[in-house]
């Protein structure tokens, strides 16, 4: 199983939309999704402050930024 970080913080309507946007996902194979609070890291909070909502992909660390758009799907059955 694939596993994926969702790179958040609170009271963030980008990233609402985003978490929405996996869940919604029709996938062949299921994935696992973490969220992460950057707010709880000092270093993600310092590197993520602007740029959340961040998809990241455990296997490799590749990151799919917001908007995800037709990007979503490929990036995640990688």
């Amino acid at each position: 199983m694939t596993e994926f970080y969702l790179l958040t913080k609170a009271q963030c309507p980008l990233c609402e939309q985003a978490l929405t946007q996996l869940q919604q996902l029709l996938l062949a194979r299921s994935i696992r999704l973490h969220q992460v609070d950057i707010a709880t890291d000092e270093q993600l909070c310092r590197e993520y402050a602007w740029l959340v909502p961040v998809l990241i992909r455990a296997a490799d660390d590749a990151e799919l930024r917001w908007p995800f758009g037709d990007k979503l799907m490929e990036f995640v059955q990688q």
